[in-house]
């Protein structure tokens, strides 16, 4: 699984006070350390599989990280720390980390335990605590071997023998994004004003699509890939113009909505988000009749001014400000651009995304979208 979305699990699975307490041991280590290494093992108890690039940060670059600034090491680090147990100072799981069968399994033995300590006193000497130490770090080791072999191992072994997967069309060398359908299940469009076809000939269009617009892989192909348009729609795109991973992993949502505000016009809504998923009716009925409307099989775009709305399955999942001064080095000021072209732009978080393109006028137009799929 993306580390990315290994950080977003463990965010809608655990309370503020469980990740606010995360937060702190691990700042409060690095404090200490500053080593991201060291960390690892004292807060999981192993060690990482794979090294970190800067191993060194200190409490200062935690912050930052927290607050939304990107950091490389930072996100592989915290990727691989929470998709792990994570121990308590006295080296045991917390409770609160186990899913609830394992959680019932360990509140059993407990009771078990506990009517054997108090039948015989002496009982507590037959399993000492270095043996439990033991047997946590072998199990934490079996774990770590699994791990390694399904993320490191076997996809790439399953790539080279299966006849029926083939190697995705990769990017010139002066682009470092490479292809991985496996990896993401995704794909980004990489040229503007991309068509999507109706048939897997690429002879009927279906709709156009912009740079940075980003779909579900139902099928990877050498030169066709199939696509999901919409739940009830599948298209077809050639594997040329997309690419399938981007350059760094995404931000978080907090910094590219803080970005969004300082940098674009939002007068017309006081939360941008609060926008998406509303119904075209609702819409309507917030800002009056659009001053123009068109549609393609798979969208129907509302005009108010400066911006419209992207509104597809009767739901907005996209706002565009048609005319603005922001360039890719304006965009860089938010996070190390995901993929770029010499005209366009993309950065990514969890929940949305920016894509920025020149128009024909000279200036950019800006495109915020929730990642949905």
């Amino acid at each position: 699984m993306h580390r990315s979305l290994k950080a977003l699990q463990f965010y809608t699975s655990h309370s503020e006070e469980q990740i606010s307490r995360l937060h702190e041991r691990i700042r409060s280590s690095l404090a200490t350390t500053e080593s991201l290494t060291e960390t690892m093992i004292r807060l999981t108890g192993s060690p990482p599989l794979v090294s970190f690039k800067q191993d060194h940060v200190t409490p200062e670059d935690w912050a930052a990280f927290i607050a939304g600034m990107h950091h490389e090491s930072l996100a592989d680090f915290y990727g691989m720390l929470v998709a792990r147990p994570i121990l308590e100072e006295t080296g045991t799981e917390e409770k609160d980390d186990l899913p609830p069968l394992a959680y019932s399994k360990r509140s059993s033995a407990l009771k078990r335990r506990n009517r054997s300590e108090t039948s015989s006193p002496a009982s507590r000497l037959v399993i000492p605590w270095r043996w439990l130490a033991l047997l946590v770090s072998c199990f934490l080791l079996g774990a770590g071997a699994t791990y390694l072999y399904f993320h490191y191992i076997s996809p790439k072994t399953s790539l080279k023998t299966e006849a029926t997967l083939e190697t995705p069309a990769r990017l010139d060398q002066k682009e470092t994004a490479t292809d991985d359908p496996e990896e993401s299940g995704m794909l980004y469009i990489k040229s503007r004003s991309s068509t999507v076809y109706k048939d897997r000939a690429l002879t009927t269009p279906l709709y156009e699509t912009d740079f940075g617009d980003a779909y579900l892989i139902l099928e990877s192909k050498k030169d066709v890939t199939r696509i999901a348009a919409t739940e009830e729609i599948d298209g077809y795109v050639s594997t040329k113009e997309t690419i399938q991973r981007l350059k760094t992993d995404p931000i978080a949502d907090e910094a590219l909505l803080a970005w969004i505000t300082d940098t674009l016009d939002v007068s017309f809504t006081n939360d941008v988000t609060t926008l998406f998923r509303l119904k075209e009716a609702e819409l309507v009925r917030l800002y009056g009749a659009p001053d123009r409307t068109a549609s393609d099989p798979v969208n129907t775009y509302l005009f108010y001014g400066a911006h419209y709305f992207t509104i597809r399955q009767g739901q907005v999942v996209a706002i565009d400000w048609l005319s603005t001064d922001v360039s890719n080095e304006t965009l860089r000021k938010l996070a190390p651009l995901q993929y770029e072209s010499a005209s366009s732009g993309l950065v990514t978080s969890n929940s949305y995304r920016i894509q920025r393109f020149e128009t024909s006028t000279g200036r950019s137009q800006v495109r915020l979208a929730e990642q949905r799929f």
